[in-house]
């Protein structure tokens, strides 16, 4: 058993919100100087497992997703740490505190966490400013939401705005349509909205590869029809975001917070997770797919890879199993020579942007679902 796995259950004692800072704290030390905790942790990533998708050279497919580093402070540290890739945020337009505390709770007994965080990052301009001050020394994703009680259309023209002032300080962007936090976020998933948003991003010509990143709640059939409908205008796509408050999967649930409203991450949703990510890869296999949601060993992140994806997220596996389990995962995948074989998808072309604008449909309100519209308004300050 791992040293980090002996004191666990102490560290678990204490607010899960005040421990993020604390490690936060102690990762900032080094993002200006990541080579250090490199050193120290020894974790220097195998040249084996180097992957290109989408025209971006990842120095490993495993990476951290989003609402770590919300603010832009220790991706580097990251890097050290094993992390291929680190997308940041998730970002708005401007600053938003998020939802009232108590809003994130452990449930160790389903290696699972629900938070209820609502989206608190600096904004745009802040983030901007701690990218440009802290040169990358591991690949970065931004991942970009709309702000707090907008209308779609109001979602959209924010994303897009904010898209255009961020996105020459990431590696690829990605698109938080699925956050469960925040009231309405979800109607980006429905087809006109997101068909819309896409269009208008088309229409600002970035070489960044564009992602969508999608919710655990979604259908199989509801997701094929959507990457239908938008017509190749999306670079990728991230399989999944956290699962909302009721849901199947809360129903198996055994910890003392599992009826607590928020997203749900961790090991339960990962049967979902891959169950989506293969029924999208068998459908689309030219499409890279960025798998998250439940990754806590070596063996899920093969298991995801295998599935179809070219990329792999961890978050929730992160705080369960410790800061060294980036560096077993990739040595995993060094030592079976995973990313070479004839299982890995293998993505590597840039985008190619139409350099002429597209038409841009409008948002048909008549055929707006909003299955989702409310979801946060419970607890949403």
């Amino acid at each position: 058993m791992s040293l980090y796995k002996l004191v666990r259950p102490v560290i678990f004692k204490g607010d899960p919100e005040v421990d993020h800072h604390l490690v936060a704290s102690g990762l900032k030390m080094f993002n200006k100087t990541p080579e250090v905790l490199e050193t120290m942790f020894q974790a220097k990533k195998p040249n084996n497992i180097k992957v290109t998708v989408k025209g971006v050279t990842f120095d490993s497919p495993i990476g951290i997703a989003a609402g770590f580093d919300k603010k832009a402070e220790f991706y580097n540290s990251l890097g050290a740490l094993g992390a291929g890739f680190v997308e940041i945020g998730s970002i708005t337009k401007n600053d938003q505190p998020g939802n009232k505390k108590k809003r994130i709770f452990r449930l160790p007994e389903d290696d699972a966490i629900i938070n209820r965080m609502g989206l608190n990052n600096l904004g745009v301009e802040e983030t901007r400013r701690h990218l440009a001050n802290t040169p990358k020394h591991v690949k970065v994703g931004i991942s970009v939401a709309p702000g707090h009680g907008l209308s779609s259309e109001e979602m959209v023209e924010e994303m897009v705005e904010d898209i255009k002032e961020i996105h020459s300080f990431g590696d690829y962007i990605a698109l938080n349509q699925s956050c469960p936090n925040q009231k309405g976020v979800t109607t980006l998933q429905e087809i006109p909205v997101a068909k819309n948003l896409l269009q208008k991003i088309h229409n600002l010509h970035i070489k960044e590869p564009v992602f969508c990143k999608f919710g655990n709640d979604i259908t199989a059939e509801q997701l094929i029809e959507l990457i239908h409908e938008t017509d190749g205008l999306m670079d990728g796509i991230i399989l999944t975001n956290t699962a909302s408050n009721p849901s199947p999967i809360h129903d198996n649930l055994k910890s003392a917070h599992k009826n607590e409203g928020g997203g749900l991450s961790g090991k339960p949703i990962f049967k979902k997770s891959l169950s989506l990510t293969k029924a999208i890869h068998s459908a689309f296999p030219d499409l890279p797919i960025m798998f998250s949601g439940g990754v806590f060993t070596s063996e899920d992140a093969k298991a995801a890879l295998i599935a179809g994806a070219s990329l792999v997220q961890v978050y929730t596996g992160f705080i369960y199993n410790g800061p060294t389990l980036m560096k077993q995962i990739n040595q995993y995948l060094s030592e079976n020579e995973i990313i070479n074989s004839d299982d890995y998808q293998n993505v590597c072309e840039a985008p190619i942007r139409d350099s002429e604008d597209i038409t841009v449909a409008p948002i048909n309100e008549d055929k707006k679902v909003e299955l989702d519209a409310n979801s946060g308004a419970s607890f949403h300050e």
